[in-house]
């Protein structure tokens, strides 16, 4: 490499580390001065653009006041980075030579470097629509679009690093690398020369400034005339100091090869010195070419390196800072810690503080004088005033009153003066005398003096003397935690163990458990109006105009124990200041709770990263918490002083984008873009999402849902990944939605669908078979159980024919023929010519009886043999009984049957028999036909027989006659076809006669249902 090419890679190497040359020679003695950044978003521009101060943040911050974080190795964060950019996603991207990672304020990821072509990357630019250019160290340049990565080889290309990029007004991109510059021209790159106004020196920086593309060379300054295309030099050290951003009356020589890493929006100068390593950072005053402060910053202070590479100011506002060993990060916090200037010479720690009535407050130490701050001011010093002081209050006339080291001070504005000290409140100090500490003073309406000392009690100054308890017996013995003065002059008194005395001149009100205070021992008082608000070792409480206290519980259950500071603003807010930070409870969540008891109102908790630094000091020195009349709320701890204005809060307006980054299932993972069909089988899936939210990602938590598991919204907490167990085949759909630090959410929730393939027993045609089999198996099972409940009747049925068969044979075997031989005896007797006619008339009328009897046997031994036979061959057996009744009778008797024959149920095969004989016999003795017929039709539906005869008729009139003389044989018939679900009807026929139908479903008449199925089944 010739020389020109040596010097051109140091320089470029020079200006890549940020490593500045000194600025000038009246740098090295300036004073501090403040920061602010503005809460709405900047645009994705190099770090060198300056960014107009926001409205909000009227006030300017030290470097000193800002929250600062470190993260290393151990955090993921990459060492000795190149470049930082912002895509509008809101990630962070960190350009190293051994990768790209992304970092959403949580995790470093460097994933995507697998895609890239090499690993050493010196250059990054981020597009408006998401896309990021990526410039390598030795050539070639790439584009990373939707998690793809397309390249442009070296060889297209001027040779040497890429040092930067930038898009023009006609939104063609420019390239510079250290041998040349180029330009985009659709799918080609075009070189650009002498015809563009650049002659090929080599280019040490490339980018916007002011809106501008500028190009830097070794010696020589250039902008783009975007109207011709033409690269047009500009005066060096003008374009110098306007990249830079200094005073115009700034002398700059052109040998301090000098390059600004950023301007804040308060319009200080970050950069790096040669000669001092870590961060310097200076400001100067309107007008003044001189700067009016310079501040360090440095390992010491807690920077993660010696050398600070490279500047970037995200879109929160928030200055990160690239260093050989890791990243740092500078933000404002809520809270606004207070500066205590280095030419004090003693630690301003274990401080008291008390608000005057012009908006400002005092502040009192053991080891410092009284401090004095107003507003947005430094701290004044009043020297001689309160040294040693561990309590303080400022009275109706503005007099500030502060222990000194052996008697108590005061200062009216213009000189101090001693009071005595109460009696027996000096202990022996190294051989001197010093006051015993103070836990709490206040001035009455009378203008009296209230103090509390550790370990001996409460004094009262009245008229220069000193009273113990002020004389008021029913005051508890012992030190106050706690002396209050209300607006009307009372003196509040907060001891251990529950107790608040209330001194109304020489009237005394005690309070404890009995009026429902139990906050343990009594830490803070703020009393407003007719109600106070009490804090304690075990929680909170709110004591009514009633005299009665409430506790008060926050969401989850939270106690709130261990406060020791309170304030209810005059807009009705609740501040409490504790061990693990203040809260802030809002007017209307308070007056809810008033008005609801059991509610629990949520809250906001600031911590450290919000500007808090410490923890406060729960008894002394107090109070720990203050509100000053301009409305600012101050919260003391043990080494620092920090303050909030509850009006103006520093919000995250920036809603965070969130983005699902991948799915996995088992041993198995997939990019969000890409997620396949899930294999059948699926049983669990995790998925990983992110919002990229800076100034406070430990805050982000997020909402999700998987439509097709979840009703209702899902938090979890901040732990950006979510898992489901037990999942069915099917397709699915997932939200999340990002809320960051403030409640602001994403504009709209990220999506993830995705599918869970069945396996073959999950298909709809599977369920539908094994649905045909479940049913084929329980007809089988019916039909088997049908089969022997049947076979179980029939058994039973065909018991009961043998048992009747017997009792017929009986009968006839026995009884009807003894009482046809008696028949035959008394028909002898009866002819026999020695009785007389009285007895043979009697004989005949017993001749008569027996005659019936033995006819009604023997009908009943029929009906016995009739059923005993009728249930395989009904027709066989209604032909017998008409055959049987025609025997005597001149009457035609006769059977059709239409339909095919089917087998009857036994019970109903009886009842038909039975019916149908009735019918007959009535037909035969009663109707005098000529002919009687029976009519049999098996159909589908019903089993139906029909009786018919021409004979004399017969009514229903008729049939309720003989109901009443006691013949009661319809009425029978009509039963035994009502409990086989049928029905009987009685009609005239047509010409003549009567028809008796009988009708029976065939579900209740047939033995078997006549189907395919059923038969293949009974098979």
């Amino acid at each position: 490499m010739h020389a020109n090419g040596k010097k051109a890679s140091m320089l470029a190497r020079r200006l890549v580390s940020g490593l500045a040359q000194q600025l000038c020679s009246s740098l090295s003695c300036i004073l501090l001065a403040g920061l602010c950044f503005p809460q709405t978003a900047l645009p994705a521009e190099p770090p060198h653009v300056v960014v107009p101060l926001s409205s909000q943040t009227p006030y300017g911050l030290l470097l000193s006041q800002l929250q600062h974080r470190a993260y290393l190795s151990r955090d993921g964060a990459p060492a000795s980075s190149t470049a930082i950019a912002q895509t509008p996603d809101g990630f962070l991207w960190f350009a190293t030579q051994n990768g790209l990672y992304r970092f959403d304020g949580e995790h470093f990821d460097n994933s995507v470097t697998r895609l890239l072509p090499t690993t050493s990357i010196f250059s990054l630019y981020a597009e408006p629509n998401g896309d990021l250019w990526i410039g390598y160290t030795f050539g070639g340049i790439s584009l990373l679009h939707d998690g793809k990565v397309s390249n442009i080889p070296s060889t297209a290309l001027p040779g040497g690093s890429v040092i930067g990029f930038a898009r023009a007004a006609d939104h063609t991109l420019w390239i510079a690398t250290t041998r040349g510059v180029a330009r985009q021209k659709g799918d080609r790159w075009e070189t650009v020369g002498p015809s563009r106004g650049y002659p090929g020196h080599l280019p040490q920086w490339f980018g916007k400034v002011d809106g501008k593309i500028y190009l830097f060379d070794i010696d020589t300054a250039y902008v783009l005339d975007e109207r011709g295309d033409q690269l047009q030099p500009v005066d060096f050290l003008q374009g110098k100091r306007d990249l830079i951003g200094l005073p115009a009356g700034m002398a700059l020589e052109k040998s301090y090869p000098y390059w600004a890493s950023l301007r804040d929006p308060s319009g200080a100068l970050w950069f790096t010195r040669e000669d001092q390593g870590g961060i310097t950072r200076v400001r100067w005053s309107d007008g003044n070419s001189s700067p009016a402060s310079e501040e360090h910053f440095d390992r010491h202070d807690g920077l993660t390196g010696q050398f600070v590479l490279i500047y970037f100011m995200d879109r929160e506002s928030n200055v990160w800072v690239a260093t050989e060993d890791g990243v740092d990060r500078f933000s404002v916090g809520k809270f606004t810690p207070v500066h205590f200037a280095s030419n004090f010479p003693n630690d301003v720690t274990n401080i008291t503080i008390a608000a005057d009535a012009l908006g400002g407050i005092w502040v009192g130490s053991p080891r410092e004088y009284g401090l004095y701050i107003k507003g947005d001011q430094d701290p004044v010093r009043i020297a001689g005033f309160g040294r040693g002081a561990d309590c303080s209050t400022v009275d109706s006339h503005g007099v500030v009153w502060m222990p000194g080291r052996s008697d108590l001070e005061t200062y009216d504005g213009s000189h101090v003066d001693h009071v005595p000290p109460p009696p027996g409140t000096l202990v022996d100090d190294h051989g001197g005398q010093a006051l015993q500490a103070c836990q709490g003073i206040a001035k009455d309406a009378a203008g009296d003096v209230w103090i509390s000392i550790v370990k001996v009690g409460v004094f009262k100054l009245s008229k220069g003397a000193w009273t113990l308890n002020g004389g008021l017996t029913a005051l508890p013995k012992g030190p106050a935690i706690r002396v209050l003065s209300d607006e009307s002059g009372r003196i509040w008194l907060t001891y251990p163990d529950n107790r608040i005395a209330v001194v109304d001149r020489d009237h005394v009100k005690l309070y404890d458990t009995t009026h429902g205070l139990n906050v343990g021992n009594v830490f803070a008082l703020d009393v407003r109006g007719t109600h106070a608000w009490v804090t304690g070792d075990n929680g909170v409480a709110y004591l009514s105009p009633s005299g009665t206290f409430t506790s008060l519980v926050g969401k989850g259950d939270n106690t709130l124990r261990g406060m020791s500071g309170v304030v209810e603003t005059r807009t009705g807010e609740l501040w409490l200041n504790g061990p693990d930070g203040v809260y802030r409870i809002d007017a209307d969540e308070i007056a809810k709770w008033l008005k609801q008891p059991g509610y629990t109102p949520s809250y906001e908790l600031f911590k450290q990263a919000d500007g808090i630094n410490g923890v406060p000091i729960p008894i002394r020195p107090g109070p720990t918490m203050i509100e000053s009349t301009d409305g600012r709320i101050w919260v003391a701890t043990k080494q620092n002083l920090s303050w909030i204005d509850p009006t103006h809060i520093r919000r995250n307006t920036i809603a965070p984008d969130v983005s699902i980054n991948t799915l996995a299932s088992g041993n198995s993972s997939w990019p969000a873009a890409s997620v396949p069909s899930l294999p059948p089988s699926t049983q669990g899936i995790h998925i990983a999402y992110t919002a990229p939210s800076l100034s406070m990602p430990e805050r982000v938590h997020f909402r999700y849902r998987l439509k097709e598991v979840d009703d209702e919204w899902q938090d979890d907490g901040g732990r950006r990944e979510v898992f489901y167990t037990h999942m069915q085949p099917g397709n699915y759909h997932f939200e999340v939605v990002a809320i960051n630090e403030d409640g602001i959410a994403s504009p709209q929730p990220a999506t993830l669908n995705f599918t869970i393939m069945p396996a073959f027993y999950q298909t709809p045609w599977f369920r539908v078979l094994m649905a045909c089999v479940l049913v084929l198996a329980l007809s089988l099972i019916y039909m088997l159980r049908l089969r022997l409940v049947e076979r179980r009747y029939q058994l039973l049925m065909e018991e009961r024919l043998s048992e009747r068969e017997r009792i017929a044979r009986d009968l006839h075997d026995t009884l009807l023929q003894g009482m046809q031989g008696m028949l035959l005896q008394i028909e002898v007797l009866s002819r026999s010519r020695d009785l007389s006619e009285n007895q043979q008339l009697r004989i005949t009328g017993i001749e008569e009886k027996m005659r019936a009897v033995l006819t009604e046997g023997r009908d009943a031994i029929n009906e016995l043999r009739v059923a005993t036979s009728g249930y395989t061959d009904l027709i066989e057996k209604l032909e017998t009984i008409g055959t049987d009744a025609a025997i005597h009778s001149a009457t035609h008797f006769s059977i059709r049957v239409e339909g095919k024959s089917r087998t009857l149920r036994p019970c109903a095969c009886e009842e038909v028999v039975t019916i149908v004989r009735e019918s007959v016999i009535n037909a035969f003795k009663h109707a005098e036909a000529e002919w009687v017929i029976v009519s049999v039709n098996y159909t589908p539906k019903a089993f139906i027989v029909d009786v018919t005869d021409n004979g004399i008729g017969m009514t229903e009139e008729k049939i309720q006659e003989q109901q009443k003389v006691g013949h009661w044989g319809v009425a029978g018939m009509r039963e035994r076809a009502s409990q086989l679900g049928g029905r009987l009807i009685i009609r005239g026929a047509n010409p003549q006669g009567t028809t008796v139908e009988l009708t029976i479903p065939g579900h209740a008449a047939y033995a078997t249902r006549s189907s395919v199925i059923r038969r293949w089944l009974q098979r």
